[in-house]
C-alpha cells in the first residue's frame, strides 16, 4: 500500500472517529440535560416532602393542643362534679342530722 492510499484511509478513519465522538458528545449533552431535569424533579419532591412534614407537625401540634384543651375541660368538669357532690353530701348530712338526733 502506498502513502496516498494510507493517508486517504487515515483521513477517512479520522472523519469517522470525529463523527462518532461528535455523536457521543451530543448524547452526553442529552444525558447531562436529563440529569439536570431529574435533579430539578428531586428538588421539587424534596420541597413537597418538607411541606408535608410541616403540615404533619402543624397537625400534630394542633392535635396536642386540642387534647390539652379536652384534658383541661375534663379536669374542670371533674372539679365541678366533685364540688357539687360535696355540696349534696353536706346538704344530705344536714337533712339527716335532725332525724338522727330525734
Amino acid at each position: 500500500m502506498d502513502w496516498p492510499q494510507t493517508l486517504t484511509l487515515l483521513g477517512g478513519l479520522a472523519a469517522i472517529l470525529f463523527s462518532l465522538f461528535h455523536q457521543f458528545d451530543k448524547r452526553f449533552e442529552q444525558v447531562d440535560k436529563r440529569f439536570e431535569q431529574v435533579d430539578k424533579r428531586f428538588e421539587q419532591v424534596d420541597k413537597r416532602f418538607e411541606q408535608v412534614d410541616k403540615r404533619i407537625d402543624d397537625l400534630r401540634a394542633e392535635m396536642i393542643n386540642r387534647f390539652e384543651q379536652v384534658d383541661k375541660r375534663i379536669d374542670d368538669l371533674r372539679a365541678d362534679t366533685t364540688t357539687r357532690l360535696d355540696r349534696i353530701e353536706r346538704l344530705l348530712e344536714r337533712l339527716l342530722k335532725p332525724e338522727l338526733s330525734r
